[in-house]
C-alpha cells in the first residue's frame, strides 16, 4: 500500500473514533450531569524518501468538557445539583468515588444512596443514614441535612485543582488517582438536577460534518485506487 492510501486510511480511523465520541455523547444527551467529550487531533509527521514529509492524521486524546449543565427542577427532596464548583463522594467497592448526579435515594437501611446503589457520604467519610420518619429532609446549600429530630448530617463536597485529572468510570462516577481538596466553593440546590452540558443541535452538526468528511476521503481512496489499477494495466499492456 502506498502513501497516499496510508494517508487516507489514517483519515478515516480518526473520523470514525470522532464518530464514536459524538454518537456517546447524543445517547447521553439526558443522562444526568453528563459532560461531553470531543476527540482532540494532531498532526504526525513523519520523513519522506526526499525532502518532504508525509502528514498522518492522529487522534492524541479525548477532551472532556467539563462546564457545568443546566439545573433541572424536580421538585423532589431527595434530588441534589451542585451549583458551581464541585463533586459529591460516594462509596463503592472500588474505593471512594465522585460524582455530580445527584439523584439519591433511601436504601433498606435508611442509607441516602446514588441511582446505582453506592452511599453517599457526609464530611467525616461516613454514609449518610435517615431515621425511618425523616421521609422529606431540608438540605441547605452548604449541605447541611435537617429534620424533624434535627441536624442530621452534612454531605462532603470537594474539588480537584485540575478536574482533568478525574477517569470517567460510567455510571456518571469519576476516579482520581489526585486527592480531593475538601470545601468546594459550589453550593447544593435541592429539588433539582443538573441537566447533561451536550449540546444536540451541535453534535448534530458534528455528526454531518464527520459523515461528509469520511464519505470524501472514501471517494478520495476509490479515485486512487483506479488510478493505480489504469496505471498497472496501461504498463501491463506495455511490456505484453
Amino acid at each position: 500500500m502506498d502513501t497516499t492510501a496510508y494517508v487516507a486510511l489514517s483519515r478515516q480511523v480518526a473520523l470514525e473514533r470522532a464518530m464514536t465520541v459524538i454518537a456517546n455523547n447524543l445517547a447521553n444527551l439526558n443522562t444526568t450531569a453528563f459532560k461531553a467529550e470531543r476527540l482532540l487531533f494532531a498532526t504526525f509527521l513523519e520523513r519522506a524518501r526526499g525532502s518532504g514529509a508525509i502528514a498522518f492524521v492522529q487522534d492524541v486524546a479525548t477532551v472532556r468538557n467539563d462546564s457545568q449543565g443546566p439545573l433541572q427542577v424536580t421538585g423532589a427532596p431527595l434530588d441534589l445539583a451542585v451549583q458551581g464548583e464541585g463533586f459529591f463522594t460516594v462509596r463503592t467497592p472500588a474505593g471512594e468515588r465522585y460524582t455530580r448526579a445527584g439523584q439519591l435515594r433511601r436504601d433498606a437501611s435508611g442509607a441516602l444512596v446514588t441511582a446505582s446503589g453506592y452511599e453517599l457520604l457526609d464530611e467525616n467519610g461516613q454514609p449518610i443514614v435517615l431515621p425511618p420518619e425523616e421521609t422529606a429532609p431540608l438540605v441547605a446549600a452548604d449541605g447541611t441535612i435537617a429534620g424533624k429530630s434535627g441536624v442530621l448530617g452534612r454531605i462532603r463536597l470537594v474539588r480537584f485543582a485540575d478536574p482533568a485529572v478525574l477517569r470517567v468510570e460510567g455510571e456518571g462516577l469519576y476516579a482520581s488517582e489526585a486527592p480531593p481538596i475538601p470545601g468546594a466553593s459550589g453550593t447544593i440546590v435541592q429539588g433539582a438536577l443538573e441537566g447533561s452540558n451536550v449540546k444536540g443541535v451541535l453534535e448534530m452538526a458534528r455528526m454531518i460534518e464527520v459523515t461528509r468528511a469520511f464519505e470524501g476521503t472514501q471517494r478520495m481512496l476509490e479515485t486512487h485506487h483506479e488510478l493505480v489499477r489504469k496505471t498497472i494495466e496501461r504498463i501491463t499492456n506495455t511490456t505484453a
